[in-house]
């Protein structure tokens, strides 16, 4: 076991700063956002200038490792990929550490920086407010298991197969995915077309269905005029002829369609308060209660905007791949009323609820009802009357029951073989972490004892070759100095202000975290100097300064003694 920079050769990138934009060396650099989980993206790379100095210190050669020194989240930090020279110069941005193999190979190098990112290593060492860094110097201290150098080969050759076993393996698992939603695509738009159940001669005349056809008893809002007698003249659903029997009608002949309550301040309180579900809790078939509202309903009101059991409910607003996203309500919240970003459909008399969802499933997976929508900006409306316009294929109401169970069966297989996949996707980040942990223990291949042995490799190689330093480079890897509280005078200080009080004192008033950063003099794009501000800001908030209001990113800080 050896320090990492031991095993090669550790450099933090060049800060990016204004005056290094233009100039007569225009170089492309790799940042952060380059280095994703398939590997590098060289898509969008950028440029700024390196002098013919600086690009010896800061070039990337075939067989370098490049890790993602900062970001958001430290389960992201530490991201690693390996450079093959696939562009000539190209150098490196600060928010990427460089590591140079000295003693490791390339290969073996990039499994053992993989490992500690699934394990968590990287993260567990990752320190920032906000962004969190990896940090050069914390990296170049932690522990490198090294092998013999032909073991690292075995090794890297053994866990590369795998892992394009697993690779293998998730493509066919999504493929199969891909495969399934196509099936339950196809059976809720066979279930529409009357292709499920089979059609029952003494029901092609159901009494309903002619009485819905009269406006006797089609639904609260039924009309003759809604009854569409040929199939050509509702093209724009794209359901083809229907069976005997079945009738096109409009959505409003259906059913009862009603637009939620809108949501408004003085709704917010008062004697009537009442749960409202919203587009945030109806999702396809189901609705999620994990996040209820509450608004006041008069009893007037609450008339007219009680769920009942049956109701479906539409997504109003969403966005275009989502409008229309139907779910029925089944009481999971007894008395809940619903707001405007939803549309309620209650069954008519001659329409079953439970045949009315799977229309309308098809219909958000068809893409019926995005080509209704009506969009501002990337949100997609459905409209109330555009969707009781719409035309709805009603077969007699047996009938439907027979769909309603024959779609039931068929999709609950489905699901469940959707449940399965889905589980063994999710299986895989863990087998690659087993696998990757067994590479750097030991345990994927065999040791051979006619290998150099790891202390004769470190003996014949000794360190990694010392790196010049550009004029004013900075040592990166060093760790940050300790903070004091000594007050040099404004004139004769340099570099950022670690006294957080003298800088309150001397604003005369309390400064927000990002203001309080900037006055001290700390750098944004210098991750050291992140660092440096939160250990001064740990070691002197409660002391020499403090937090005015809560919160963290609009928190204010003034001096103790300003009170």
């Amino acid at each position: 076991m050896i320090r990492v920079d031991q095993a090669g050769a550790v450099r933090l990138g060049r800060q990016r700063s204004p005056d290094k934009h233009t100039g007569r060396h225009a170089t492309k650099y790799l940042r952060a956002a380059n280095i994703t989980p398939a590997g590098l993206d060289l898509s969008d790379l950028l440029e700024m200038d390196f002098t013919p100095r600086e690009r010896q210190i800061f070039a990337l050669v075939d067989g370098d490792i490049l890790l993602t020194e900062a970001s958001g989240s430290a389960i992201h930090v530490g991201r690693a990929a390996l450079w093959r020279g696939e562009i000539d110069p190209c150098c490196f941005q600060n928010t990427v550490v460089r590591f140079r193999p000295h003693l490791a190979l390339s290969r073996y190098a990039l499994i053992v920086f993989r490992h500690y990112a699934a394990s968590g290593v990287f993260a567990h060492v990752a320190r920032g407010v906000g962004i969190q860094h990896l940090g050069a110097s914390r990296f170049a201290a932690l522990h490198f298991p090294l092998p013999p150098q032909n073991e690292q080969q075995r090794i890297a050759v053994a866990a590369d197969r795998r892992l394009q076993d697993i690779r293998k393996a998730e493509t066919l698992l999504r493929s199969a995915l891909d495969r399934l939603g196509e099936q339950m695509r196809e059976t809720l738009a066979a279930a529409a077309a009357g292709e499920l159940a089979e059609q029952r001669p003494d029901q092609a005349g159901d009494k309903r269905l002619h009485d819905l056809a009269s406006g006797r008893s089609g639904g609260p809002q039924g009309n003759p005029l809604d009854v569409i007698e040929r199939a050509t003249e509702a093209e724009d659903v794209s359901l083809g002829p229907l069976p005997p029997g079945w009738r096109w009608v409009r959505v409003a002949a259906a059913g009862e369609v009603t637009l939620g309550r809108q949501r408004a301040p003085q709704h917010q309180h008062g004697p009537h308060m009442r749960p409202y579900l919203r587009v945030a809790n109806v999702f396809e078939e189901r609705i999620d209660t994990s996040d209820v509202l509450e608004m006041n309903f008069t009893p007037e009101e609450a008339e007219v905007y009680t769920l009942k059991a049956g109701d479906i409910l539409l997504n109003e607003g969403q966005s275009p791949e989502l409008v229309g996203r139907p779910a029925m309500y089944r009481e999971e919240i007894p008395g809940a009323c619903f707001q405007n970003t939803l549309i309620r459909f209650r069954a008519g008399d001659g329409t079953d609820p439970d045949y009315a969802l799977l229309v309308f499933r098809h219909y958000l997976h068809s893409g019926v009802f995005r080509r209704i929508a009506r969009w501002s900006t990337n949100i997609a409306h459905l409209g109330l009357e555009r969707f009781r316009a719409l035309l709805f294929p009603l077969p007699p109401l047996e009938e439907q029951r027979r769909i309603v169970a024959e779609t039931r069966l068929r999709l609950t297989s489905i699901s469940a073989q959707i449940q399965a996949v889905e589980a063994s996707i999710s299986r895989l980040p863990e087998m690659e972490a087993e696998l990757l942990a067994a590479a750097v223990t030991g345990e994927l291949v065999e040791q051979d004892p006619a290998d150099e042995t790891a202390a004769a490799l470190i003996e014949r190689l000794g360190p990694p070759p010392s790196e010049s330093r550009p004029a004013n480079d900075v040592d990166k890897r060093k760790e940050p100095p300790p903070v004091t509280v000594k007050r040099p005078s404004a004139s004769r200080r340099q570099g950022p202000n670690t006294d957080l009080a003298e800088v309150l004192r001397e604003a005369g008033t309390p400064l927000k975290l990002p203001e309080l950063f900037g006055q001290a003099g700390f750098d944004r794009d210098e991750p050291e100097h992140v660092e440096l501000f939160y250990l001064a800001l740990r070691s002197q908030l409660g002391s020499a300064i403090r937090q005015v209001r809560d919160g963290v990113e609009n928190a204010e800080l003034e001096t103790i003694d300003a009170a």
